[in-house]
């Protein structure tokens, strides 16, 4: 009778824990649904199965950082022990055993892992709560967690050993914890020994209900969010943006200015988000003093819908022809943290459950600059200047092929579009004078090298980025309509550009319009050529080379190897890296627009600059006509333009040919 009494008790109330757990989820998964459809992530079933066995179930992405470790053993620890605590649960209501739970192996594995378990959230509250790094905040949500787990294990360990006690059943050497535990409480009387083992279980099923409720409705929903956020990852290129549809007459509004606007993705995002703060201590705007942290940008998105969601399913419920909520410029998002962003990437670089903060960022932008027609003086005067004279400095679009001088250059027009290679120049490289060496210097190794190519000249349009990544997708999608206009009337099959912008937008944006080509980066060329033996560098250029890897060109595209490739082949360049390198390379800050706007806060150009020169390096390698500029201009705040000069890596490279 007493058997049946407490599995009543027992399945009232982790029958409730089950229903509150079961109800969170599911109105969390109707909050998702009220998001906007989302065509890419559908297909490619097989990639995304292998991609939530690697950074789901392997932890990939998370122990790619040291701190990942002990995620890595909560999380397995967890695993084994969900296990061991249903034989647990079972075994106490009912008296029996699963078969495998009482085998030696197994009480030794369950009790490793207990420990690893153990030893981990030690670890991790000594980190959140003495050491406190910046990425971390010591909230008491956070705390709850680790204890309510850490209480989960001792009551296991207690009523087991208890039990054990009682029945005169030592485990020995398979177990040394529980085998101490029980040893510790022979002598106790038959009756205590229950009453102990009693209230240890019961206490355990009280903590195993609440972290139930506690589990979707805190930022453990990760524990969910990020298992389907890595299924539902994107696999085309991570920085393209989602094209707008500007053709539809019945769409009033543009972007993402209220909350069910954001796609389901995004939306999930909020939920996938651990709150572990890499992204937080890798942004170049929250490093620098801006008032912007992408971590409070996915944070704010998931506050946001869960605070508007019933009412919104209550405006779909009573047949809504179309839901309405606060503008998330009331309140939620500052116009300032929005302009923040470079659009660097090294926020959903670092991000070990897969978010996409990037395409958030711009849909807001989108809806403030096409929508609400906010921007600032000088993002609106970047406009003008595209609109008027096809590139942001408004400067005379008839002087955008002066840069060529004497050189052998030949238009397509003067080709009639015969030539095997478009060098698309790109609008830094042709109006700003210390970027036109580089478009001299990379012509010039085209010419040595015998390569078919020619140049748009006077006809070259802005490849449209800025525009883009400012949010004036209208202004976008003209430059792309007239950019491929052309080059299928000369008849454009490759292009080469020595801008990593133009190389990210033309390979992997304008498909979505219509227009494919083999494309390449200036560096990715050269280093082709320099391996086939076309451009072989001999002159000694004896320097002491760091190399500032552009985002665009690195976390967008992949490409580290063939700038480096390119300077360890010129003799007498010796590499030295800088601390943050490769995908953990800090921005200039010139993307996303910020080559064009105002800076709060420290200068981001300024920042990277101070990590170029602490490697005593004498030059600084780039790939890119902004960070060009932007490291320059860092150098010479910090007064050592005459220490350490910035040249583009295929300046180099011409420097080096004889």
């Amino acid at each position: 009778m007493l058997l049946i009494i407490q599995l009543i008790l027992f399945l009232l109330v982790f029958g409730t824990g089950v229903f509150l757990f079961g109800t969170a989820v599911f109105q969390r998964y109707k909050f998702l649904r009220l998001g906007q459809a989302d065509s890419a992530r559908s297909g490619r079933h097989k990639e995304r199965i292998w991609s939530f066995i690697t950074n789901v179930i392997l932890q990939k992405k998370v122990i790619a950082e040291p701190s990942g470790i002990g995620h890595l053993f909560i999380f397995w620890g967890f695993l084994v022990l969900v296990f061991g605590d249903l034989d647990f649960l079972v075994y106490h209501v009912s008296g029996w055993h699963f078969p495998w739970a009482t085998m030696g192996w197994y009480l030794f594995m369950q009790e490793m892992f207990s420990l690893f378990v153990v030893a981990a959230i030690i670890v991790a509250a000594y980190r959140r709560y003495i050491i406190r790094p910046m990425r971390t905040e010591p909230s008491l949500e956070a705390g709850a967690i680790l204890g309510l787990i850490t209480l989960l294990i001792v009551t296991y360990f207690v009523a087991t050993g208890a039990e054990m006690a009682h029945l005169g059943n030592y485990p020995g050497y398979a177990s040394p914890v529980l085998n101490g535990i029980a040893h510790g409480f022979t002598g106790l009387s038959a009756t205590t020994l229950v009453v102990i083992a009693e209230i240890a279980f019961w206490i355990h099923v009280l903590c195993l209900t609440t972290f139930m409720y506690v589990i979707p409705r805190s930022k453990h929903s990760h524990m969910m969010g990020a298992m389907a956020n890595w299924y539902f990852r994107r696999y085309d290129s991570p920085g393209k943006l989602r094209k707008l549809d500007l053709e539809d007459e019945s769409i009033e509004e543009f972007g993402v200015g209220q909350i069910h606007q954001f796609t389901w993705k995004q939306l999930l995002d909020g939920y996938a988000c651990t709150e572990c703060g890499r992204c937080h201590i890798n942004c170049p705007a929250t490093l620098s003093g801006k008032p912007l942290s992408p971590r409070n940008v996915i944070l704010k998105m998931k506050d946001t819908i869960n605070a508007q969601g019933p009412g919104l399913l209550a405006q779909m419920a009573a047949g809504a022809e179309e839901m309405s909520s606060a503008s998330l410029f009331e309140g939620v998002f500052t116009e300032e943290e929005v302009w923040a962003c470079t659009t660097c990437r090294a926020c959903e670089e670092a991000c070990p459950v897969a978010n996409e903060h990037v395409q958030d960022i711009v849909d807001l932008r989108r809806h403030l600059v096409l929508t609400e027609g906010k921007a600032s003086p000088e993002v609106n005067k970047v406009f003008q200047n595209l609109e008027r004279q096809s590139n942001e400095w408004g400067i005379n679009r008839r002087d955008r092929a002066k840069w060529v001088g004497e050189l052998p250059v030949r238009t397509m027009a003067e080709v009639e579009g015969k030539a095997e290679y478009l060098y698309f120049v790109g609008t830094a490289a042709s109006f700003d004078q210390r970027n036109q060496k580089i478009a001299k210097a990379f012509a010039q190794i085209l010419i040595n090298a015998g390569i078919d190519f020619a140049i748009l000249g006077d006809e070259e349009e802005s490849d449209g980025d800025s525009a883009r990544r400012l949010g004036n997708e209208f202004l976008y999608q003209e430059f792309v309509e007239r950019n491929i206009e052309i080059f299928r009337e000369y008849g454009v099959k490759k292009i080469i550009t020595t801008d990593p912008h133009a190389y990210n937008t033309f390979k992997n944006e304008y498909p979505d319009f219509g227009f494919e080509a083999e494309v390449y980066h200036a560096t990715e060329f050269a280093a082709k050529l320099i391996d086939e033996g076309r451009v072989k560098p001999s002159v000694a250029l004896n320097q002491k080379v760091t190399y500032h890897d552009s985002c665009y060109l690195g976390r967008y595209n992949g490409i580290y190897d063939a700038p480096r490739f390119i300077l360890t082949s010129i003799p007498g360049v010796e590499l030295v890296e800088m601390e943050r390198h490769h995908n953990k390379s800090m921005c200039c800050g010139a993307g996303g627009g910020g080559m064009f706007k105002e800076e709060t806060g420290t200068r981001i150009n300024v920042m990277r600059a101070e990590q170029a020169i602490r490697t005593g390096a004498s030059v600084i390698g780039t790939a890119c006509p902004y960070c060009m500029t932007m490291m320059n201009d860092g150098t010479k705040a910090h007064g050592k333009e005459e220490e350490i000069q910035t040249f583009d890596v295929i300046e180099l490279l011409a420097m080096s040919i004889a």
